[in-house]
């Protein structure tokens, strides 16, 4: 009974400091105190101010507090003052950046493919409909059937992700379902019910997704002069029905003989336009996708159970719920979309609200996240009821269930610091103590060096979204052409390609020779090289001229070239900058030129290659679902010592450097040290120390203190 009214009485407490509590979060919080109750536990202390503004700018914009932003909140007497900040944050562009850190992770988000310009489109996309809110039920549907090009809609990118559809389908079913079916692809699962039968009946509604994109949109006939060659939906049809529909239409049909009866080009003719049509059409593969219906997975040449014959084709089928069966004018793919984020789906909503519920507690209520069988148990069942419930009344609104989240009163407590042991249960008198993502890492060192950078986040790239338009004109003007208007063209200038052909010929003869002699050098290859790919553009970009006009043909020629991230320079103090000695005006001048610090995690490329700072941090890779790590690292330490990024942030062109450089006294400078990097003041014990480092090192202690404080877990971590 003790135990149950000091929960009470802490809650009531904390909802004192609140001023208002969110009918829904006080319903959390009821929840939470009847486990602890039951299991004999008390809830963390209530978070201090100078804890809980660093922790809600970490989780929710991804990045630590600006020291005016920290100030504004600290220096605030409003009684919801934190309710407040929750409301700002989560209406910020911060928030849809450190989302969309998130599911890049989730969904292995990748702009180093092999359609690169798909991805590009992929990612920005992601952004607008985060930075909208969209429901994420929508956003599901809206994934999951997608259609056509980069140029309509960049959520093609779900598809093009993956080339194997059969891969492509487990990672669908375990973000969405939380449900891990990858065993099943071979054989039947060892540990669930899942049957490899079952695996191919989920494929099924998705295997006709063909992402080969607008290249194979544009194919020259196969007959050559002289030939006859029915037209595609008669040459499908049994001869029974295609004798009735020539009956029943022989003014059409009359007019598909006469067709047949016109000459076509000559057999050298459709070599060549066939060959000049491969090069041009190049950049449109990985651009667009198309969903065919009648495409079904047959089970493996190797299948072994009983319950099937090896390749036989396999209907599609739902594994667990309701049957899946479309309504009227519905495909296939549409009613697998409205099973899937259906609210009566036994595992979506789960799945989504226990997925946002680790985001903000650091543990899930069901451990792991995407590993859901019959059998399992939430740590706290009634509780995983009722976020599931709060999901569906929300409509599936991610922003505002992480709002009622966090205005917790357990939200609002001091981390717990113990780890939780493996297959042990978390009872949630606190969120858990967490280190820093890769990406809130830099970010906060971006805040740091440059000041708040959110309001860059979701620019609209208009050089990809001019890109993209030209390669829809493109398409567009070959499909209006047609095989006899790109014969035609190809014919223009077929001489000039010729003899181009003739000439690369003997490069390559010649490259062949050099090679098994060894008698090139490596300047020699690269200059034989060099000049065989010059003959080929001009075989292209002649072609693409005769086809789109010569003005159009140069912005395709142009390509496409990401564009560059605007570095945004602090605004160096001329006082501070007149007070320079030679040397530091040298230095600041030199990192302002050479400075990394251009823009946050979520506009950069996705993810950064390796030996990047992100990727020392841990940045997943995006092989797999949630591959980030945030295991601490030698690199790790000396990178935050003395890398590239360590040296932008003391550089004097800084910001942190500019404001210290303001303050007066040298403990002055170490308490603004302490608020910028950790959000709060030096306790007296530590004044004491870091005035004895101040005594012995004079001037360079400010730097020796700021290398300690960023290699400290204290700064490393989201308390």
């Amino acid at each position: 009974m003790k135990s149950i009214l000091f929960c009470l009485a802490s809650v009531f407490v904390l909802s004192a400091v609140q001023a208002a509590v969110l009918p829904e979060a006080a319903k959390i919080d009821s929840l939470l105190a009847a486990d602890w109750q039951k299991n004999g536990l008390q809830a963390n202390p209530v978070a201090s101010d100078d804890v809980l503004v660093r922790r809600l700018y970490l989780d929710i914009a991804g990045r630590i507090p600006s020291l005016q932003e920290r100030q504004d909140f600290i220096g605030s007497n409003d009684p919801q003052k934190r309710a407040k900040l929750i409301d700002q944050l989560l209406g910020s562009d911060g928030y849809t950046s450190h989302l969309f850190n998130f599911w890049a992770d989730v969904l292995r988000l990748t702009d180093n493919t092999k359609g690169r310009i798909t991805a590009e489109a992929y990612e920005e996309w992601m952004k607008k409909e985060l930075k909208a809110n969209t429901p994420y039920d929508q956003l599901v549907k809206k994934l999951l059937t997608t259609e056509g090009g980069a140029w309509d809609s960049g959520s093609i990118g779900f598809y093009q992700r993956d080339e194997n559809k059969l891969d492509h389908l487990a990672y669908t079913v375990q973000v969405f379902l939380g449900t891990s079916i990858v065993c099943a692809q071979c054989h039947n699962h060892p540990f669930d019910k899942w049957t490899q039968k079952d695996y191919y009946g989920m494929a099924a509604f998705t295997y006709g997704m063909d992402t080969k994109g607008g290249a194979n949109e544009i194919k020259l006939p196969k007959r050559q002069q002289g030939t006859k060659q029915l037209p595609e939906f008669l040459a499908k049809m049994s001869q029974k029905d295609r004798r009735a529909y020539m009956k029943e239409h022989p003014e059409e049909v009359a007019k598909l003989r006469e067709e047949a009866k016109k000459p076509m080009a000559s057999t050298e003719d459709m070599q060549q336009a066939r060959k000049a049509l491969g090069d041009i059409m190049k950049p449109l593969r990985y651009t667009s996708i198309s969903y065919d219906e009648g495409k079904k997975p047959k089970l493996p040449d190797d299948y072994k159970y009983a319950d099937g014959k090896p390749g036989e084709t396999i209907e599609a089928r739902a594994m667990f719920g309701h049957d899946v069966k479309p309504m009227e004018g519905q495909t296939q793919l549409q009613a697998f979309a409205d099973w899937m984020t259906s609210p009566e789906n036994p595992r979506f909503t789960t799945v989504i609200a226990n997925r946002m519920w680790k985001k903000v507690f650091g543990l899930g209520l069901i451990e792991p996240v995407d590993e859901m069988m019959d059998s399992t148990v939430a740590a706290n069942p009634a509780l995983m009821d009722y976020l599931s419930q709060l999901m569906i009344e929300k409509k599936y609104s991610l922003k505002s269930y992480l709002r009622v989240l966090y205005n917790t009163d357990a939200y609002q407590r001091m981390a717990s610091t113990q780890e939780v042991p493996l297959g042990e249960t978390y009872h949630f008198t606190g969120p858990t103590l967490r280190r820093m993502s890769a990406e809130q890492v830099w970010d906060s060192m971006v805040t740091l060096t440059k000041g708040n950078l959110d309001g860059s986040v979701d620019d609209e790239n208009a050089r990809l979204h001019q890109y993209l338009d030209d390669l829809a004109m493109f398409l567009s003007t070959m499909k209006e052409k047609g095989p006899e208007g790109i014969i035609a063209a190809a014919k223009q200038g077929m001489e000039q390609r010729k003899a181009n052909d003739l000439k690369l010929d003997e490069l390559r003869a010649k490259m062949a020779a050099q090679k098994e002699t060894g008698t090139a050098s490596p300047a020699d290859a690269k200059m034989l090289a060099n000049a065989a790919n010059k003959l080929r553009r001009e075989t292209t970009n002649d072609l693409l001229e005769n086809l789109v006009g010569e003005e159009r043909a140069e912005d395709l020629i142009r390509g496409y070239n990401p564009q560059r991230q605007q570095t945004k320079r602090p605004a160096i103090d001329k006082a501070s900058f007149a007070s320079m000695t030679k040397e530091q005006r040298k230095d600041a001048m030199r990192s302002s030129n050479n400075n990394v610090m251009t823009a946050r995690a979520s506009e950069l490329p996705s993810p950064s290659r390796p030996g990047h700072f992100l990727r020392t941090f841990g940045q997943s890779d995006r092989e797999v679902i949630d591959n980030a790590n945030k295991d601490a690292s030698v690199p790790q330490a000396l990178t935050l010592l003395n890398g590239p990024v360590a040296e932008a942030l003391t550089s004097p062109i800084s910001l942190l450097s500019q404001e210290i450089a303001k303050a007066g006294s040298t403990d002055q400078k170490v308490a603004l040290l302490y608020e910028a990097l950790l959000s709060r003041r030096p306790t007296n014990n530590e004044r004491v120390m870091l005035s004895r480092v101040v005594d012995e090192r004079g001037e360079q202690a400010i730097p020796d203190i700021t290398h300690a404080l960023l290699t400290g877990s204290q700064f490393l971590f989201i308390q």
